[in-house]
C-alpha cells in the first residue's frame, strides 16, 4: 500500500518527534510539530483541545461510523542518559532501527498512524477517521482521552500502543493505592514509650503480600506491588517515626471495581490497627495551563474477539498482509477509559513491543514501524464498513 516516498515520510517524521523531549505536561513543542504535519496532510480539520491534545479528522467518500485512533505524545523521563549507547533524543538510525526515548512508546506508532491516516484514499474510507494525539498518558491513562471522546463521540477506538502488531482485545487495568500507617512518637533511646510506624507498617506489608488476589482466564493474575515508602519525620534524628506512607501499584483484572479492590484490602487488614488506605488523587497540569484532577483507577477490559468490530479488524489486518493474532496487554493504556469506563468498543494495535517502553536504549525496528503503518491503513479502510 505505502510507496517508498510515503514510507520515508513516516520514518523521517518519527525521527523528528523523537528529537523533541515531551514529558507529561510539557508536550507543547511536539504538539505543534504534530499539528503542522497534520495540516500538511489530507486531513479536513486539525484542532488542539483545551487540555492540549491534538485531533484531526477525515471524512471518507462513503457513509459509516466514526473511528478514533489514539496515540499519546508524552514520554517518561530518561534516567542515566550517559548510560545510553546513543543520545536519547537523537532519533538516529542504526542497525535498521530508530533509537531514542519514545521510539516505541509511542512516537514511532504515533508517526505511523498520523501519516498513514492522512494519506489513505478517501475512496477507501467509510465514515470518519479521527486521529488524536493525547497528553499526559504516562501520568494518568485515560484522563486526556476522556476529553477527546467528549468532543469527537467515536463509535470505535483503536489504541495505537506498541503490542507487536497483535489484534489487542483487552488489557489489565491499574490503580494507585496509598496506605498510611500511624505510630506514636518517642525518643529513639526509649522506643518502648512509643509505637514505631515502620514496624507496624511491616505487618501491613506482610499481610498484603500474602493476600490472595483475583485470577483471570484471559488477563492472568491480578498484581499488587509496593513501589515506594517514606517515614515521617524524614530525615529523622533520635525520633522513632510517627507515620509511614506506602504507595502500591495494583494491576487489575476483569470485573474489579474501586469498591471491590478497596473492600479486599479492608478485609485483609481489618484486625490490624492504625492504618488507612485510599486511591491516589492525581493532579495533572497541562501545557495549556489547565489542570485535570483524577482518581488513579483504570479498569481492565476485554472485547469479544468474534464481534463484528473484531471481524472487520481482522479483515483490515489481513488486507495489510498481517495475519491477526489475538493478544492482551499486561500494561495499562488509554483504553481503560474508552472501553473500561465509556464502554466504547476498543482494540489495541501498534508496532514494536511494549516491553521496550521506558527502557534504556529504547528503539523501534523500521520494518516493524512500516508494518504498523500498513496495519493502520488496513484498519482505516475496513473498520467503517
Amino acid at each position: 500500500m505505502l510507496s517508498k516516498a510515503q514510507q520515508d515520510r513516516i520514518v523521517t517524521f518519527a525521527q523528528e518527534i523523537i528529537r523533541i523531549n515531551s514529558l507529561s505536561g510539557q508536550e507543547k513543542s511536539v504538539a505543534e510539530a504534530i499539528s503542522a504535519k497534520m495540516r500538511a496532510l489530507d486531513y479536513d480539520q486539525v484542532s488542539i483541545d483545551p487540555y492540549g491534545s491534538v485531533t484531526a479528522t477525515r471524512k471518507g467518500l462513503h457513509a459509516g461510523p466514526r473511528i478514533l485512533f489514539d496515540a499519546h505524545m508524552d514520554v517518561v523521563e530518561v534516567q542515566d542518559p550517559e548510560l545510553w549507547s546513543v543520545d536519547p533524543f537523537s532519533g538516529v538510525i542504526r542497525d535498521g532501527k530508530i533509537w531514542g526515548r519514545g521510539a516505541s512508546d509511542m512516537k514511532g506508532p504515533l508517526a505511523a498512524a498520523v501519516v498513514t491516516l492522512g494519506i489513505v484514499p478517501r475512496s477507501e474510507i467509510h465514515g470518519t477517521v479521527i486521529m488524536s494525539t493525547s497528553v499526559n498518558e504516562e501520568k494518568h491513562e485515560g484522563a486526556a482521552l476522556a476529553k477527546v471522546i467528549e468532543l469527537t463521540r467515536p463509535d470505535f477506538v483503536v489504541i495505537c500502543e506498541p503490542n507487536g502488531a497483535c489484534l489487542g482485545i483487552g488489557q489489565k487495568g491499574r490503580a494507585g493505592i496509598t496506605l498510611d500507617v500511624r505510630g506514636v512518637p518517642a525518643h529513639s533511646s526509649v522506643p518502648n514509650l512509643g509505637e514505631n510506624a515502620i514496624l507496624k507498617a511491616c505487618r501491613v506489608m506482610q499481610r498484603l503480600e500474602e493476600m490472595p488476589l483475583p485470577k483471570d482466564d484471559i488477563l492472568g493474575d491480578a498484581i499488587m506491588v509496593l513501589i515506594d515508602g517514606i517515614s515521617r519525620p524524614y530525615p529523622s534524628r533520635s525520633t522513632i517515626p510517627v507515620e509511614f506512607f506506602m504507595h502500591y501499584d495494583r494491576r487489575l483484572v476483569q470485573h474489579e471495581t474501586q469498591d471491590s479492590v478497596m473492600e479486599q484490602i479492608h478485609n485483609g487488614l481489618k484486625d490490624l490497627p492504625d492504618w488507612n488506605a485510599a486511591y491516589q488523587q492525581i493532579k495533572l497540569p497541562t501545557y495549556t495551563g489547565l489542570e485535570m484532577d483524577e482518581i488513579d483507577f483504570h479498569p481492565a477490559w476485554v472485547m469479544d474477539g468474534h464481534s463484528t468490530w473484531m471481524e472487520k479488524a481482522k479483515l483490515g489486518l489481513r488486507k495489510a498482509g498481517i495475519e491477526p493474532v489475538y493478544g492482551t496487554a499486561k500494561f495499562c493504556t488509554n483504553g481503560s477509559y474508552s472501553a473500561g469506563v465509556a464502554g466504547i468498543p476498543t482494540m489495541i494495535f501498534g508496532p514494536s513491543s511494549g516491553m521496550l517502553a521506558h527502557c534504556r536504549n529504547e528503539h523501534i525496528e523500521i520494518a516493524e514501524l512500516l508494518q504498523g503503518a500498513e496495519g493502520y491503513w488496513g484498519l482505516a479502510s475496513e473498520l467503517g464498513k
